[in-house]
């Protein structure tokens, strides 16, 4: 065994691969060469058995005794962890290389084989969680994913490990990947998301990329807030319908219009005589008239109001005020001006265009 140092602060294990073939090893021998890499990572119910690795191997026809180089370097060049091998298959325990980095495999030292520029992929979503049959998450795209459910039991010497349930792969669109698994995820399982690659080369030579990603199984997160309702649409309205009436009629039942409106609020209307300064603004709980240096402020006839719960059209019906029932009861015929004011619960305001009405008797 072979200790060097790493970017992950723990020694690098440099397993040869050689000792662990069973004595029939002859009867599996490749008959073409056949290289791989793989990376796992991440973390399961147990953590002191840990995951963590980076390992390559080469595989040729008719022996064991092949130099192998597996080395980690960052996107620059520089050098994470590093391990050497007569004897095939280079393992580097607890390490793991950064998205970005760069996994290269020699044979021998100098002579790379295969490089692998580490994506982080696969991924599992949060949403594959306790209680939940989910499985879904980030891959590679193009690459073939498997998901497995595990529950890992500690023993005096040994932690076994079992395999709760497949997950079924159902889709795989660009990087995304979905599926389920057969029955509810529990918190203190363990699942882990595969990915497996094997790409032709020449000669009948394979090169096996695999990247495996473990999680254990925590409370599904809190579901996202609703999001906000959209903004009300800016206020606008107008008068839809204005009935014909003279000075009898209001005097006796008042003045009715329609108005519409686009969105809930409220309607009010003030009805002024036209000898005077007459205010921009309706307002059910304003003074009869306004301040002007030069005139006097006009009279107000008449005032009604309307609520609108939603957007649509309101009828309005004016009455008529103490002063403005004695105006018009010595009047042949009154000019009056009607001013319409929309008003929403936020606060907005909108006054309409001014309509003149002649009333006779």
């Amino acid at each position: 065994m072979l200790s060097v140092p790493s970017r992950l602060g723990v020694a690098v294990a440099v397993l040869s691969l050689g000792p662990m073939l069973p004595a029939s090893a002859a009867a599996w021998e490749p008959k073409a060469p056949e290289y791989s890499i793989s990376v796992v990572e991440g973390g399961t119910t147990v953590p002191q058995e840990s995951v963590l690795s980076t390992s390559g191997s080469v595989r040729l026809p008719h022996t064991d005794e092949v130099p192998v180089v597996l080395r980690v370097a960052e996107p620059d060049g520089a050098t994470v962890a590093e391990g050497e091998s007569e004897e095939g298959g280079v393992w580097l325990g607890h390490v793991v290389p950064q998205v970005g980095d760069y996994v290269y495999l020699e044979s021998p030292r100098g002579h790379t084989l295969e490089t692998v520029k580490y994506d982080g992929l696969p991924s599992i979503d949060p949403t594959v969680c306790a209680g939940s049959t989910n499985f879904s998450g980030q891959r590679t795209e193009g690459v073939e994913v498997e998901g497995t459910a595990y529950t890992y039991v500690v023993h005096s010497t040994y932690t076994a490990k079992h395999s709760d349930g497949v997950a079924q792969i159902t889709s795989l669109s660009g990087s995304s990947l979905g599926g389920g698994f057969l029955k509810p995820l529990v918190l203190g399982e363990t699942v882990s998301a595969h990915e497996h690659l094997v790409t032709a080369l020449e000669g009948g030579a394979t090169f096996t990329y695999s990247s495996e990603n473990y999680r254990p199984v925590g409370a599904c997160p809190a579901p996202p807030p609703p999001p906000p309702p959209p903004p009300p649409p800016a206020l606008a309205g107008s008068i839809f319908k204005l009935f014909g009436s003279n000075i009898h009629k209001l005097l006796k039942s008042g003045l009715t219009d329609q108005v519409t409106i686009n969105q809930a609020g409220t309607v009010t209307q003030d009805l002024y005589e036209v000898d005077g300064a007459v205010p921009a603004t309706a307002s059910a709980h304003g003074r009869h008239g306004g301040k002007h240096r030069r005139k006097p402020p006009a009279l107000l006839l008449a005032r009604g109001t309307a609520s609108a719960t939603t957007a649509g059209t309101v009828t309005v019906h004016l009455h008529v005020t103490g002063k403005g029932r004695h105006a018009l009861g010595h009047g042949r015929r009154v000019r009056a001006v009607l001013v319409t004011t929309l008003k929403t619960g936020s606060g907005a305001k909108l006054n309409l265009p001014t309509r003149t009405v002649t009333l006779d008797r």
